[in-house]
C-alpha cells in the first residue's frame, strides 16, 4: 500500500495524517509519500520525516515527477516488506504464450502442460514421458544445448533460451526458473530466424546475439548492400527496475525484444535482423532501406513498440532512444555496430531528439576499440593512476580529507578522465577488476601519507558492479587490512542510482562495512526523486549535494531553498553534508550560511597527483 499525503496547502493536517498512517507502516507494509514545496518551508522535509514519512517529492525541484516517485515508493514496499517475492507470480510472465509447460524442480512427476502444447505435440506420450517427452524428440546437438541451459538454471540463472526444431519448424524454447519450478515456453520463429546461423541466440531473450548479428551484417556488406543499423535502448530502464522490480524489468526486455522483431517484420519487407546487444539495448539491421525512409521508420517503430507497454495490468512509461549508423561495402560490421552504439549513448545522455544519427569518424571508433584492447595492459603496466581532490571544512577552511579519483595516464593520448576510463572498462567487461585495482591503489597511497596527515579522511567511489559482487564487503575489508589503512578514516561514496537495483542486498553489505567502522556517503544527492527510505534504512553518515545544485546557489533563490531543505533534512537525521563543485566564494558563503559542513571544488583545488596532494596537505596542515 502507498499513501500519498499532500502537505503543501495544509501542513498541520498533512503532518497529522502522516503520523497516523506511519503508526501502521511497518506492520502493514505502507509507504508514506509526502508532497511538499520547500520554497514555502525549507524545514518541511525534516518535519515530514519526524512525522513518519518514508518518501518525499519536493515540487521546488525542477523536473519533480509524481508518477516516478510513486513507483519508487512501490519498490520500497517490495524491498523492505518482502513484497517482491510474495507479489510476483512469474507464471504471469508467460500469459502471452500458448505453448507452455512447467515442472517442479526435483520432481518431474509434478508437472503441467498447456492444452495448446498437448495438441501441437500430439505424437508425444506425455503420460509416460512427462516434460522429457519433448527432449526425447531432439537431435544430439539440440539435447546438448538443453543440458547446457538447464545447467545454467541450476547454477543460479533465472532464464535461458534454447534454439531447436519442433514439429519440423525452427523454435526458441524459453526456460525460466521461478518459485521452485522450471517453466518453459515455445516460440516459433519467422523471418528473423531464416538464416543459417539461426542458432546464434541471446540466451536471455531468444533474439539474435551480437556475434550472430555481426555475421549477418558482414555478409550483407560483402554482398554490396547498404546496411542501416538502429540501436534502440530504454533510457529510464534503471528507474523502471527500481519502481517495479528486477523480475518485471526482465519481463519488459523480453516483451520489447519480441515487439521489435514483430514490428520490424511488419514494416520492412527487405532483408532485416533484430538482435539484443546487452542490458536494455537492442539492434535492428536493415539492408538497402532508402536513406530518406530511415527517420520515419525509426520513429514509427519506436511509437509502435513503446507507446502501449504494460506489466501485469500496470502501464509502463518506457523512454526509448535510438542511435543510427549507415555503412556500405568497405565498412566493417564491428565498426558499424560501434558507431550505432555510440550514437545511442549520445541520444541517451542528451535531452534533445530521441534519434541520433552517427557523425563519429571511423578513426574515433577505432580509437575506442583500441582503448578497450589496451586497457588490460594499461592496468598491468601501472598506467591507471589516482588523483586526490581535497575536501575542506566550510567553517574553518581546514583540510579534512580527499576523494580518490581514477585517471588513465595513456602514453600516446595523455591523461584520460574517469568518464572515458569507466566507459571503456564497462564495454570491455573489466569494471570489477578495474574498480578493485583503483581501491587498492587509493588505500595504499593514503596509508603511506606522513604521520602528520594521519587525521585526513579518504573517500573512494563504489560502483553498481562492486555492490553486485557477492563478496564485495569481505573483499573491501580485506583490502583495507592489507593496505594498513585505518577503517575509521574511510568513506565509501555510492550514488543513489547504484543502490536501487537491489536495495535490501546493498543494505546488508553496507551494514557489514559500517560494523567495520567505515562511513557511508550517498553521492549526487538532490535529483528530485530522493527517498527518505534510503536514509532511514541504510547506514548513511554523509550526503553529498550534487554539483548541479551548488552551481547556481549564490544567485538562484530557488536553488538556495532546495539546498537548504536538503541540509536541514540531513541534519535532522544526524548526517553531515558535503557540497561538490564549489567554484566561487559566493557559493561557499551561501553554503556556510546554510550550515553545510564540507565542500570540494576548484575554489580551493581540483584533483591533484599523489605528490601534489601531499604537498598541498602539508602546507594546509
Amino acid at each position: 500500500m502507498i499513501a500519498v499525503i499532500d502537505v503543501r496547502h495544509s501542513e498541520k493536517t498533512g503532518l497529522e495524517a502522516i503520523e497516523a498512517l506511519s503508526a501502521n507502516a511497518v506492520e502493514g507494509g505502507i509507504a508514506v509519500l509526502a508532497l511538499l514545496d520547500s520554497n514555502h518551508s525549507h524545514e518541511i522535509a525534516a518535519r515530514c520525516f519526524d512525522a513518519g514519512a518514508t518518501h518525499y517529492l519536493d515540487f521546488a525541484v525542477s523536473g519533480a515527477d509524481l508518477e516516478q516517485s510513486i513507483k519508487y515508493a512501490f519498490r520500497y514496499v517490495e524491498n523492505f516488506r518482502g513484497g517482491a517475492e510474495q507479489a510476483i507470480d512469474e507464471q504471469s510472465l508467460l500469459t502471452y504464450a500458448d505453448l507452455q509447460w512447467s515442472m517442479t524442480i526435483g520432481s518431474m512427476s509434478d508437472y503441467w502442460i498447456s492444452d495448446s502444447l498437448l495438441a501441437a505435440a500430439s505424437d508425444i506420450d506425455f503420460t509416460t514421458y512427462p516434460v522429457s517427452g519433448i527432449y526425447r524428440t531432439l537431435s544430439g546437438e539440440e539435447k546438448k544445448r538443453v543440458r547446457g541451459a538447464m545447467g545454467r538454471l541450476r547454477d543460479g540463472s533465472r532464464q535461458a533460451a534454447v534454439p531447436h526444431r519442433f514439429n519440423g519448424r525452427k523454435v526458441i524454447h524459453h526456460l525460466y526458473r521461478a518459485d521452485g519450478k522450471i517453466v518453459g515456453r515455445i516460440e516459433f520463429l519467422a523471418g528473423n530466424g531464416d538464416g543459417p546461423d539461426w542458432t546464434g541466440r541471446d540466451l536471455f531473450s531468444g533474439l539474435r546475439n551480437t556475434t550472430s548479428a555481426g555475421t549477418w551484417i558482414e555478409q550483407a556488406l560483402e554482398a554490396g548492400s547498404q546496411v542501416t543499423l538502429i540501436a534502440i535502448g530504454i533510457k529510464n530502464f534503471r528507474m523502471i527496475n527500481a519502481a517495479f522490480g528486477r523480475h518485471a524489468g526482465d519481463q519488459l526486455l523480453r516483451i520489447v525484444g519480441h515487439k521489435l522483431m514483430d514490428q520490424t517484420q511488419r514494416r520492412y519487407a527487405g532483408p532485416h535482423l533484430v538482435a539484443r546487444l546487452d542490458g536494455q539495448n537492442f539492434l535492428i539491421a536493415l539492408a538497402d532501406i532508402p536513406d530518406d525512409d530511415v527517420s520515419n521508420f525509426t520513429n514509427d517503430l519506436i511509437a509502435s513498440v513503446f507507446s502501449d507497454l504494460g506489466l501485469e495490468g500496470r502501464p509502463i512509461n518506457a523512454v526509448a532512444r535510438a542511435g543510427v549508423a549507415i555503412g556500405t561495402n568497405g565498412s566493417s560490421a564491428k565498426t558499424l555496430i560501434r558507431k550505432a552504439v555510440l550514437a545511442l549513448a549520445e541520444a541517451t545522455s542528451a535531452d534533445a531528439l530521441p534519434i541520433n544519427f552517427s557523425t563519429v569518424p571511423e578513426a574515433d571508433v577505432h580509437l575506442e576499440e583500441l582503448l578497450e584492447e589496451q586497457l588490460a595492459g594499461a592496468m598491468a603496466r601501472g598506467e591507471i593512476v589516482i588523483a586526490f581532490q581535497p575536501q575542506i571544512k566550510v567553517d574553518t577552511g581546514q583540510l579534512a580529507g580527499a576523494e580518490a579519483l581514477a585517471r588513465w595516464e595513456h602514453p600516446e593520448y595523455g591523461l584520460l578522465g574517469a568518464a572515458t576510463l569507466f566507459a571503456v572498462a564497462e564495454r570491455a567487461g573489466m569494471m570489477e577488476s578495474l574498480s578493485a585495482q583503483i581501491h587498492k591503489q587509493a588505500l595504499t597511497l593514503a596509508a603511506n601519507w606522513p604521520a602528520s596527515l594521519s587525521f585526513l579522511r579518504l573517500s573512494i567511489n563504489v560502483t553498481a558492479s562492486d555492490l553486485a559482487t557477492a563478496t564485495f564487503d569481505d573483499d573491501m575489508l580485506r583490502q583495507i587490512d592489507i593496505a594498513g589503512f585505518e577503517p575509521g578514516r574511510l568513506t565509501l561514496e555510492i550514488t543513489e542510482s547504484e543502490l536501487i537495483g537491489n536495495l535490501s542486498v546493498s543494505a546488508k553489505k553496507l551494514d557489514r562495512l559500517r560494523e567495520g567502522n567505515i562511513s557511508i556517503a550517498i553521492d549526487d544527492f538532490g535529483t528530485g526523486y530522493s527517498s527518505l527510505s534510503y536514509l532511514k534504512e541504510l547506514p548513511v553518515d554523509y550526503i553529498k549535494i550534487d554539483s548541479g545544485l551548488t552551481g547556481d546557489i549564490s544567485g538562484s533563490k530557488k536553488d538556495q531553498v532546495v539546498v537548504r531543505s536538503i541540509i536541514d533534512m540531513a541534519h535532522s537525521l544526524d548526517l553531515s553534508v558535503i557540497a561538490e563543485g564549489v567554484e566561487t566564494e559566493a557559493q561557499l558563503n551561501t553554503l556556510a550560511e546554510q550550515g553545510c559542513e564540507y565542500f570540494q571544488g576548484f575554489l580551493r583545488s581540483g584533483p591533484l597527483s599523489p605528490d601534489e596532494f601531499e604537498a598541498f596537505a602539508l602546507r594546509s596542515n
